[in-house]
């Protein structure tokens, strides 16, 4: 019966073999959605709520075929940014993890690289890979959620100075902003996460922010009450 039902929703499908394997691509490597009991480093400046969903299993962590695609876009950018300073022997560390406590909460993530500046001096560098619209908008400093996720890294990793990099994946323009570790600035992260945190052991839901922070993307801005 199974088989004579698969054999007919073969014949129904009316994609090539081509889609048919990058469907059974982004299948196999789709993650499951599952509860979380502890922090990623690159939440530091996310809707407090959505983190809280995402956490609780309640808003799809994984992505789309597309998105992976983007996401091994952006990784595939560590690799080389990884190799062209290794050509100049200045790097000395890729994507340094942590997973621990700090300060009550446990947060899990990783640095990009870690380079010699020319006082051979270790900086952390963060890499993001960003499209035309986003690039012209990154001026005079770089994006704050970007500096946020290298500010928590920095302390985690035991940085106080870097960088945080923009490559423009439609023309491979790049730009960059120096930055200093800024506790304050870690402060308002570790309270967002202590907020997320508390309200979990509650069993209640984190207070809707006034704006939504993220209205175009949220998996959950229609059912967010």
């Amino acid at each position: 019966m199974q088989k004579g039902l698969t054999a007919i929703l073969d014949q129904l499908d009316t994609r090539d073999w081509l889609q048919k394997a990058l469907f059974e691509i982004s299948e196999v490597n789709k993650r499951p959605t599952k509860p979380l009991d502890y922090f990623y480093a690159s939440w530091a400046g996310d809707c407090p709520r959505g983190i809280q969903y995402i956490m609780n299993g309640l808003m799809p962590f994984d992505i789309d075929a597309k998105g992976r695609r983007i996401m091994d876009n952006g990784n595939y950018m560590h690799t080389r940014y990884g190799d062209y300073f290794k050509s100049i022997k200045r790097l000395i560390g890729e994507e340094p993890a942590f997973r621990k406590d700090m300060d009550g909460v446990f947060i899990s993530g990783r640095g990009d690289l870690i380079v010699l500046d020319e006082l051979e001096k270790p900086q952390l560098i963060e890499l993001k890979s960003i499209n035309d619209r986003r690039y012209k908008l990154i001026l005079n400093a770089p994006d704050e959620g970007d500096y946020l996720q290298w500010n928590l890294c920095a302390k985690a990793l035991g940085f106080t100075t870097g960088a945080v990099f923009y490559e423009n994946k439609n023309t491979q323009a790049v730009k960059y902003h120096y930055v200093t570790y800024d506790e304050k600035r870690y402060k308002i992260v570790l309270d967002d996460f202590l907020m997320v945190k508390k309200y979990n052991d509650l069993g209640k839901l984190v207070p809707k922010p006034e704006v939504c922070p993220n209205p175009k993307w949220c998996a959950m801005r229609k059912s967010c009450k």
